[in-house]
């Protein structure tokens, strides 16, 4: 969530609703494959901690939105990596 904030031009910082589905495949790390419905929420960016952040309750700002991610984690080298972002 971090990368698609960082990427995406909203003044307001996103997080996960739910997850719809999660698949994990082991590559040189984890690669996970997840499909997830996110929405804005009240912290304007850059917001430190998201998870704390109030969803916006008005319709009009709430926008929530389908996403897959996909996301490779390397532990070993301590490296995170955004590798594919779709929204819809």
């Amino acid at each position: 969530m971090t990368a698609y904030n960082r990427a995406s031009n909203d003044m307001y910082s996103s997080r996960v609703v739910r997850i719809i589905s999660a698949q994990r495949q082991i590559v040189a790390g984890v690669k996970y494959i997840m499909e997830v419905e996110i929405a804005r929420t009240t912290c304007t960016k850059p917001a430190t901690d998201i998870q704390h952040c109030a969803f916006h309750e008005e319709p009009q700002m709430a926008k929530h939105t389908t996403c897959n991610f996909v996301v490779l984690n390397v532990p070993w080298r301590n490296r995170v990596e955004l590798l594919e972002s779709k929204c819809q």
